[in-house]
């Protein structure tokens, strides 16, 4: 090799090094980002990273380099965040001068929620009220019997009889009510049934396998038949670490969460993947509408259109053949037998 190759290849072996950083992030940002944004009431990170980023699930590339915004409790509206670069890579800070010292702050206490990853509003419609079980052992369940009086019509403050093998240590429990079943129609190869919680109850006395307790909240009415589970509440988290799904998983919607007529941004979904798929929450799913057919008005044939992805999916709850999931961006509605691919 001649000493003016080797000294070509030296200096683009140090370009490479220098500026592969800056052309990766690049890669990452939109065209035209801003180098500064100022948070708005209601804001989430995916809304402020979606300023900035061409894919806004990639926020924790950006978020992570500055510990003083890696918490989103630390985030308010009327706070700005600015772009900066550290060695070649972008990170966002709501200091304007520093790009490594955190200034102390005085906050107006109560003023403003802080910002967080997605509304709690939109997770707290479905996390915590709704959980997948089997569907054979929903059967097997403790259950509402009657309402004390023999009443039909049971609510708050009323007593209850159970029937079904209780925990003698263990006095708690919430109610749930039969949801969907899911199946071999949406390509599963067991039964499993959405439970969804409508209120809680404290047990009064015990006697075989018939009790009775006293219902100390409720969400509308008591039904019998109504089943009984013990009272851990699945968690709400406050921060998702989002990340791309495997790339080779594929899956579908098969449900809307609360009956939603039409799926659109921060609507809860029922997937047909669970733990045994080997997603956790936070991965992340573009939604490809279901191909149509459609009649070609001058040959009559039948002709299939493929659409492209149209909606991001963030997964919330995992259960073992199912799981909860929200929609994060959508451009058009998701709806059941829509797919889910790996994104990019």
């Amino acid at each position: 090799m001649s000493k003016v190759h080797s000294i070509r290849n030296a200096i683009f072996i140090v370009l490479l090094v220098v500026f592969a950083p800056i052309l990766n992030a690049q890669s990452i940002l939109k065209n035209d980002y801003p180098n500064e944004y100022i948070v708005k009431k209601g804001d989430t990170l995916w809304d402020i990273s979606a300023v900035f980023l061409k894919s806004p699930w990639l926020w924790p590339q950006i978020w992570e380099h500055n510990s003083q915004i890696s918490n989103p409790h630390l985030i308010y509206p009327n706070d700005v965040i600015y772009l900066r670069y550290r060695n070649g890579k972008p990170y966002l800070t709501t200091d304007k001068f520093s790009e490594s010292k955190m200034s102390p702050r005085i906050r107006e206490a109560g003023r403003f929620a802080a910002v967080s990853a997605i509304p709690k509003i939109a997770l707290q419609s479905f996390v915590a009220g709704h959980r997948i079980v089997g569907a054979q052992a929903a059967s097997k369940m403790p259950y509402i019997l009657a309402g004390a009086g023999l009443r039909n019509l049971i609510a708050s403050g009323d007593e209850v009889f159970i029937r079904g093998t209780l925990d003698p240590d263990y006095n708690t429990y919430h109610i749930y009510r039969l949801g969907k079943t899911y199946g071999a129609e949406h390509g599963l190869s067991t039964e499993n049934t959405e439970i969804i919680k409508v209120g809680s109850l404290d047990v009064i006395s015990k006697q075989g396998d018939i009790s009775r307790a006293l219902v100390t909240k409720s969400k509308g009415l008591i039904y019998k038949g109504d089943i009984i589970v013990r009272s851990n509440e699945l968690a709400l988290k406050p921060l998702y670490r989002l990340a791309a799904a495997p790339k080779e998983l594929e899956g579908k919607v098969i449900g809307a969460v609360n009956d939603a007529y039409q799926i659109a941004k921060y609507d809860g979904v029922v997937i047909n993947l669970g733990a045994n798929s080997s997603i956790y929450p936070g991965h992340v799913f573009n939604v490809v509408k279901a191909p149509i057919q459609v009649e070609d008005p001058r040959t009559k044939q039948l002709v299939t259109i493929v659409n492209k992805a149209n909606a991001v999916l963030m997964v919330v709850n995992v259960f073992e053949n199912l799981s909860y999931g929200i929609v994060l961006s959508a451009s058009d509605a998701v709806s059941p037998g829509d797919s889910l691919t790996s994104i990019e």
